[in-house]
């Protein structure tokens, strides 16, 4: 009885937030933006992004991100160097959660693929230099999914500064919005 009683004033919340919010993306509203990734960029600290958002209906939105991560580790007698280009695909659900004229927030749903390569060199003694040498190769590419939390603060008519925390991307993305 308790289980049934709490999903009822759940989803009655959620409808009345629904019901009662003002309109913060409109079919056609597009937004392009810049952001720095911090933690957990694909094994990187900091990496950086470029989103694209076109509003598909009141409320929801539709987009694409591309990240760009690099690091480099040392591990006995080598280096090993990562590059990661994440390409993904976003739906984006806006709600009015803080009642705010010029904050627009939203939660994140992603799909994408993370390239990924690699690199080694041999770092020990030079005589073993020509056996070892430096490879290439891809490393672990794959599939990448990603959930967050946002928000967007005007700024100026067409100029935003925004925050996202959650995963896929970085776990705290900071940066510009610009609406065309």
């Amino acid at each position: 009885m308790k289980k049934l009683l709490f999903v009822a004033m759940l989803v009655m919340t959620i409808s009345s937030l629904s019901l009662a919010q003002r309109v913060l993306i409109n079919n056609g509203d597009q937004y392009v933006g810049a952001k720095l990734a911090l933690g957990s960029v694909a094994g990187a600290s900091v990496g950086f992004i470029g989103s694209y958002e076109m509003g598909y209906q009141e409320n929801i939105g539709i987009g694409a991100t591309i990240g760009y991560s690099g690091y480099t580790e040392s591990i006995t007698y080598f280096d090993l160097s990562y590059t990661n280009i994440l390409i993904m695909a976003n739906g984006n659900y806006h709600i009015d959660l803080l009642k705010n004229e010029k904050l627009d927030t939203w939660g994140t749903l992603s799909l994408g693929y993370n390239i990924q390569s690699a690199s080694a060199t041999y770092t020990g003694p030079a005589n073993l230099k020509s056996f070892f040498g430096t490879w290439t190769g891809s490393a672990s590419s794959g599939l990448l999914f990603g959930l967050s939390a946002n928000a967007r603060y005007q700024l100026t008519e067409k100029l935003y500064a925004s925050a996202g925390l959650g995963f896929g991307l970085g776990l705290l993305n900071i940066g510009i919005d610009y609406k065309l």
